[in-house]
């Protein structure tokens, strides 16, 4: 679930709460008890997953099978480099 933030519209108190996406866009006030309105957040969250992105990825063994992929990409990347800059 997303966590949104709110601000009350009588103390100016900010909070966060962790609600479903279709909730109401008002929550009273933890500290006056007040209205609080939904605010807009620039904080997000991104989660990247798979290959490169992973903090254990650093753990696999080197394998050829790895560095033959990289050295066929390297060529190619290679080879489009000719193609283009050739007059």
């Amino acid at each position: 679930m997303p966590i949104y933030e709110y601000r009350c519209t009588e103390c100016g108190h900010a909070f966060d709460l962790i609600q479903p996406m279709d909730a109401e866009r008002v929550a009273d006030c933890e500290c006056c008890g007040a209205q609080a309105k939904r605010v807009f957040s620039p904080r997000i969250a991104i989660r990247y997953e798979g290959w490169g992105f992973n903090a254990t990825d650093k753990l696999l063994p080197e394998s050829s099978r790895v560095k033959r992929d990289f050295k066929q990409l390297r060529e190619k990347a290679e080879q489009i480099m000719d193609d283009d800059f050739t007059p």
